[in-house]
């Protein structure tokens, strides 16, 4: 058939034609897809993208490689300021669209989707912009995002202040920055603190205390739970290093001046030894004469020996002591550290006969430690002294206090014994006149329950063998448990009912007590380190459930995550619970997220909803629009063909040759013909034979067109302008054809529709 003659441009063999032809087809039109997608020719399809305006085309195009690719990714970043109906593509494509003013543009437009515009303010680095989003920006989570990227605490502090009340998110997230800035600052001071204190080691003269005091600095600044700036660590270690210079220099004039002292003292040993040689010759000479001194120098002698061993026990035993200490003041055990100094002191003084270069050590030390462990002793002394008040107070209303049960005043009157008996051991200071005082009043006090416990010993067998009962059922409970299949909650409310009943019982001797407790803790260890396991396995399960939740946050398809998270949420069973903060704290780490996504994705339902409807009332119009075009152009070409079958009338009837009117009835009924195989048309008898030899003919080129699938109604318009152009032919033939004609006019119309 005909149709390949009548193809339109855009379907041209030729390529440049093609080209050309792209400025009469819609930005959006088939067509221009078609073209944009498969044309073979590479400069047609970048041009056809050029012009191309359908993003989901240009997002499809733009995944490929080549110049193809990315003369569409241009396009789409072109489209994207614009195009307020795909953002949900731009989402998955968003690191293609890099520039700061379209990223400014999205970032501020409330009409964008919500998700887009997330990526755009995080990045997003201008100050005011991000204050002027999350300041007049109608949704809350953009509110937060914005707030999110603000770095100026002054500018938070305002937006608080607008949306505190209304956004939950912003106002906790000034909380958090607010608290983060606070807690900088405090370990900034501490860590300025530390550094000033270490400057003014050297100042005060004090040697021996300010070294001790270095250690611990030292030992402070190394558990220092933020780390230090450079400039801070440079300080510190600058000003640690100028005190160890200085008290290098210090220790180097001890060490001469204890040598000083130690030639002195060996010395005085020397004139010392050479006047016992003198007095042994003397000896030796009148031995014979005084052999009763000899004896005594003799006995003199071994006692001086015996005394020289003594001096080396007692200072090996003073610089074992004064070891104690140092370890004790290192470790910051300052109460260990009194009791080493007190031990040293006590030996000093109990060792007079030392030599003089060590007693001049030893009380160097001692007074170097003297005022940090004088100041500590006071401090302890005061505190023990104003406990001991206490408890003399505290035995005194015991004794006047006559509601008190019996058994109660015993327990109480036993514990205020026991701890003045550990003050005794920490301050065992002068506390006569107290002690008298404590014990007359707890003496007294404990009068009334004497009865009581005769009363009671009885008792305490029945109560005893209570106990003894509620072990039997623990240990059975432990033994008769299937610890692979546990009912956690009954076994637990087992235990808790056992554990009261214990809780119940009466007292029980204080002999039989050990025992039977012993048991009754073993029993409970036993089936509390199953309940221990399961509770940790449990709450880390639990916890994995958390950290799943928050990870949703930045899954990228709030249905989906929306979907998983209530999925999540029938995972959440409890078969032990924590303590009861905790438990409320892990629930709330749960729900947040929770909370949060079902937040977003009713925002993001209300998005897609007005992006449909505003997608709807486009279609309509454009709709709208192009059902007006097809009438307008309907009604064109009924005027066309009216116009075509007047000038057709004229052609006919004008005078024309025997042979011309000949060849015009044999191309009319060509074009008859094909009209009506093309519209689907009945041929009249006479002509069946020709339509089917004509057929058979082109069976080719009709299995091609159907094959492109084109329009009939595009091609006939052709062929029927062709027959009102003819000239005139036979009259049989012209009403013939004429009589054709009409039924092709009215069958056009259908096939346009």
């Amino acid at each position: 058939m005909l149709g390949k003659f009548f193809k339109p441009k855009w379907q041209h063999n030729d390529a440049n034609v093609r080209l050309k032809s792209l400025s009469s087809l819609a930005s959006d039109s088939v067509e221009l897809i078609r073209i944009a997608q498969s044309d073979p020719d590479s400069n047609v399809r970048m041009e056809a993208i050029t012009r191309l305006s359908h993003l989901p085309t240009l997002v499809q195009l733009g995944h490929t490689s080549g110049s193809i690719g990315e003369r569409s990714r241009q396009r789409v970043i072109g489209l994207a300021a614009s195009d307020h109906h795909h953002d949900h593509l731009l989402t998955d494509v968003f690191h293609w669209l890099q520039n700061p003013a379209l990223l400014r543009s999205i970032a501020r437009d409330s009409l964008r989707g919500i998700k887009l515009r997330h990526q755009a303010i995080a990045k997003l680095d201008d100050q005011e912009l991000l204050f002027s989003i999350a300041s007049n920006d109608t949704f809350k989570e953009i509110q937060y995002v914005a707030a999110k990227q603000i770095t100026d605490l002054e500018k938070l502090k305002t937006l608080e202040k607008a949306h505190g009340k209304s956004n939950k998110r912003l106002r906790q997230l000034l909380k958090e920055r607010l608290e983060t800035e606070q807690r900088i600052q405090q370990q900034q001071a501490a860590i300025n603190d530390l550094c000033a204190e270490t400057e003014n080691l050297a100042n005060t003269g004090a040697w021996e205390q300010d070294k001790t005091r270095a250690k611990v600095l030292e030992q402070r600044w190394q558990k220092l739970a933020t780390q230090p700036s450079p400039e801070q660590q440079a300080r510190f270690q600058q000003a640690l290093e100028h005190f160890r210079q200085q008290l290098s220099g210090w220790e180097t004039e001890q060490a001469q001046r204890t040598q000083q002292l130690a030639a002195q003292a060996e010395a005085q040993a020397r004139l010392q030894s050479e006047a016992t040689q003198q007095a042994e010759q003397a000896a030796q000479a009148a031995r014979e004469r005084l052999e009763h001194e000899q004896q005594a120098q003799a006995e003199a002698r071994q006692r001086q020996q015996q005394q020289k061993v003594q001096q080396e026990e007692k200072l090996q035993k003073l610089h074992d002591t004064l070891k104690t200490l140092e370890a004790h003041l290192d470790a910051e055990q300052y109460s260990e550290a009194i009791d080493a100094h007190k031990a040293l002191t006590a030996d000093l003084k109990d060792a007079p006969e030392l030599p003089g270069k060590d007693l001049a050590f030893f009380q160097r030390r001692l007074h170097a430690f003297a005022p940090m462990l004088r100041e500590l002793q006071d401090w302890r002394r005061w505190g023990t002294d104003q406990v001991r008040k206490q408890l003399i107070e505290t035995a005194e209303h015991l004794r006047t206090d006559d509601e008190i049960a019996p058994q109660e005043r015993a327990k109480k009157i036993h514990s205020l014994r026991e701890e003045w008996r550990k003050l005794s051991q920490m301050e065992p200071g002068q506390q006569r006149a107290l002690w008298q005082a404590f014990d007359a009043n707890a003496t007294a006090a404990y009068e009334p329950s004497k009865q009581y416990f005769v009363e009671q010993a009885q008792q305490r067998e029945t109560h005893l063998q209570q106990r003894h009962d509620i072990c039997d059922k623990l240990e059975a409970l432990h033994s008769a448990t299937d610890w692979g299949n546990v009912d956690w909650r009954s076994l637990q409310a087992d235990v808790n009912q056992l554990r009261k009943q214990w809780k119940d019982a009466g007292t029980v001797s204080h002999k039989d007590w050990k025992n039977i407790n012993e048991r009754f803790n073993a029993a409970m260890d036993s089936l509390e380190a199953h309940f221990k396991a399961e509770r940790s396995r449990n709450w880390q399960e639990r916890t994995q459930l958390v950290e799943q939740a928050q990870a949703l946050l930045e899954h990228p398809n709030t249905a989906q995550a929306v979907e998983q998270a209530k999925a999540l949420q029938t995972q959440w069973l409890i078969t032990l619970t924590s303590r009861p903060s905790d438990e409320q704290r892990l629930w709330k780490q749960f729900r947040e997220p929770m909370d949060t996504l079902f937040a977003r994705a009713r925002d993001e339902r209300q998005q897609q909803q007005q992006e449909r409807n505003a997608q709807l009332a486009e279609e309509a119009r454009q709709a709208a629009e192009q059902h007006q075009r097809e009438l307008e152009r309907q009604q064109q070409k009924v005027v066309e063909l009216e116009a075509l079958a007047a000038q057709s009338l004229e052609h006919k009837q004008a005078e024309t040759s025997a042979d011309a009117q000949i060849a015009n009835r044999t191309a009319g009924e060509l074009l008859c013909l094909q009209l009506e195989i093309l519209l689907g048309l009945e041929t009249p008898p006479d002509f069946q034979q020709a339509r089917l030899k004509y057929q058979v003919a082109q069976l080719s080129e009709t299995m091609r067109s159907r094959k492109d699938a084109y329009e009939p109604s595009s091609h006939a318009l052709p062929l029927l302008k062709q027959w009102y152009a003819l000239g005139g032919m036979p009259a049989a033939a012209l009403a013939s054809q004429t009589a054709r004609i009409e039924k092709v006019k009215e069958a056009l119309p259908q096939a346009q529709q």
